[in-house]
């Protein structure tokens, strides 16, 4: 397992470490000879020469070594937090959120991304950029593991596991087989063989801690990811605690969350401590006791000399330098693995995926042509269980290129599922889903399908760095396309910055609408074949969802759009009207059929008081 986690450029310092390791040996050996030669009385030159040449490359070798798991911890870190960054980017909170207000059961968590840029050719949620739900919980129903923490504070803990633990650690259990090597062809076979016995409980002992520490370490993370999106989670509500006079309901479930997490760092502490105790009784008291012991012995027997005995006992200190090491970094390895799993879990790892451009994919699996077929998507008979339970049954619909199909329905009834299916964030328990007349697994919908959340992410920096998330080689003119057809372009390039106009943290600069039309920019950008827009002008003015129903109005005909709409007023120019009940379809047509029928539709229509 540690093999398998420990990075290419880990071998470079291990390989350093066992040139050291040798060279020292080396070093002790001759020092061995040269006071040998001193009591006989004879020449120490030879001696002192190889002590020192060997020292001297025990020095490079130790100095290179040092300098190499700092970088690789920088280049550890970028990787890991670009992998979880574009895991965030390319998943949809704010359906999972509602999944989970519904009470439906949470969907597991994508598990492999694409590049750093969401949709870059395949990606999934372009305009829902990781954002959402406060304290961004993670991992498909972790309670509580925040995003925050394992962006942060989890990825330096990987890093400094894949690159400052790894190499020492593999040093530690196959340099002692180099000393012990050595001891036995130039000192003493037997006292080799001894030492031997015991440098083999290094691997059992570690081994055992690991297991006993694996599960008190796993809940320490969990509970600090906990501390950290509880803490979140009131920072960015406290406004809305202040109007309510929730103030101290807000800093109580804070504490809660500190002083669970205090206690379990504790015992985690007591633990660790243990460890290193153990690692100093056995190994500095026994080893070095036994190898001074052993090493008299055979001076007294006279199967070894004065010098040899210097050896010995010098030698024995490489036996227990790296296990002194990998004792104090004990706990380093059991949170960088602990969190290494957390973020396969909850985010991606690094490597195990790489983005496609529709181009690449078409390459590997070729599509069939628009002249070939004008249909896009096709549900039969569709089904989803959620928790357990099935909340999604019986959905047939056949969805054509450059179609507009908003699918309504009472809170509950299944359209943020619906969504989520369609996106390949959740798979589907019944039925056939086609993409271009094949079935189309979770990976297939993801680099086809692009989403637009009813609050999209945006981050700080400008709105170009914004657009460009889903493609960074995009030209500004590329840019200034995708605003034109957001009608966008106007508002930006009124600024007196342009592309290069500072959005703000969360968009803090920009209108709920102008924020709105970025996120349908960026989905553009992607180039994706579906786009799907969860209540596009929820919570906007009359003027800005104006915007946006017009924004949407221009993309018809030229893009496939799924609606999941709450206002249906702003669905009324949709080719189809999907209606759900309780999971299941009560009616499909187009808005002017559905308005004429006594069903939900044009009841919610004529209760909303207006006719647009």
């Amino acid at each position: 397992m540690l093999l398998q986690d420990m990075p290419p450029r880990a071998w470079i310092a291990t390989a350093l470490q066992w040139a050291r390791t040798l060279a020292l040996a080396t070093l002790f050996l001759a020092l061995g000879r040269v006071l040998d030669a001193a009591l006989n009385a004879t020449d120490t030159t030879g001696g002192l020469i190889l002590g020192a040449v060997a020292g001297a490359v025990a020095v490079i070798c130790s100095g290179i070594a040092a300098s190499v798991p700092p970088r690789l911890r920088a280049v550890e870190e970028q990787r890991w937090r670009g992998s979880g960054i574009r895991a965030a980017l390319n998943r949809d909170p704010a359906g999972t959120a509602r999944g989970e207000a519904t009470g439906a059961a949470r969907p597991p968590a994508p598990s492999h991304t694409g590049a750093a840029h969401g949709r870059a050719g395949g990606g999934r949620p372009a305009g829902s950029a990781g954002g959402g739900h406060p304290g961004g919980r993670a991992g498909g129903g972790r309670h509580g593991m925040g995003e925050a923490d394992l962006l942060t504070g989890g990825v330096e803990r990987i890093a400094e596991y894949r690159a400052e633990f790894l190499g020492p650690a593999l040093a530690a259990f196959t340099a002692p087989a180099l000393v012990l090597l050595m001891l036995g062809s130039f000192v003493d076979p037997i006292i080799a063989v001894v030492l031997l016995v015991l440098a083999l409980l290094v691997p059992l002992l570690v081994r055992f801690f690991l297991k006993r520490f694996r599960g008190p370490t796993a809940a320490y993370r969990r509970l600090a990811g906990a501390a950290t999106a509880k803490f979140q989670e009131v920072l960015r509500s406290l406004g809305g605690l202040v109007l309510l006079g929730a103030e101290d309901a807000g800093r109580r479930s804070v504490a809660e969350a500190a002083a669970a997490l205090r206690v379990q760092a504790v015992a985690l502490l007591r633990r660790s401590q243990l460890m290193i105790l153990v690692n100093d009784a056995l190994f500095s008291l026994v080893m070095i006791t036994s190898a001074v012991g052993l090493a008299l012995w055979r001076f007294q027997d006279g199967a070894i000399t004065a010098g040899d005995f210097l050896a010995v006992v010098l030698l024995t200190t490489l036996l227990y330098e790296p296990i002194d090491k990998l004792g104090r970094s004990f706990y380093v390895a059991m949170a960088g693995r602990t969190q290494q799993g957390l973020f396969t879990q909850t985010l991606s790892t690094p490597g195990e995926a790489t983005s496609r451009t529709p181009a690449e994919t078409a390459a590997e699996s070729p599509a069939q042509s628009p002249a070939q077929t004008t249909e896009l998507l096709r549900l039969e008979d569709l089904g989803v269980d959620r928790g357990g339970e099935r909340v999604l049954r019986g959905v047939t619909l056949s969805v054509t290129r450059g179609a507009a199909i908003a699918v309504v329905g009472p809170s509950g009834a299944g359209k943020s599922t619906l969504a989520q299916v369609l996106q390949g964030l959740i798979p589907r328990a019944t039925g056939e889903l086609l993409l271009e007349g094949r079935p189309a697994d979770s990976t297939a919908l993801q680099q086809a399908a692009v989403t637009v959340a009813q609050k999209p992410f945006i981050f700080s920096g400008t709105v170009a760095e914004n657009l460009r998330l889903a493609r960074p080689e995009a030209t500004d003119d590329q840019l200034w396309e995708v605003l034109t057809q957001a009608r966008l372009d106007a508002e930006i390039a009124a600024k007196p910055r342009g592309l290069a106009t500072q959005v703000g943290e969360d968009g803090g600069a920009l209108s709920g609408g102008q924020i709105r039309r970025l996120a349908i920019a960026r989905a553009l950008l992607s180039g994706a074949r579906l786009l799907i827009l969860d209540e596009p002008t929820a919570d906007l003015d009359r003027r800005a969802e104006r915007l946006v129903d017009e924004t949407l109005r221009g993309l018809a005909g030229d893009h496939t759009l799924i609606l999941i709409a709450h206002r249906l007023a702003t669905t009324r120019w949709a080719d189809q009207v999907l209606v759900l009940e309780a999971g299941e379809p009560a009616a499909l047509g187009n808005p002017e059929e559905l308005l004429a029928q006594s069903g939900y539709y044009a009841q919610a229509t004529a209760g909303e008081g207006e006719d647009r």
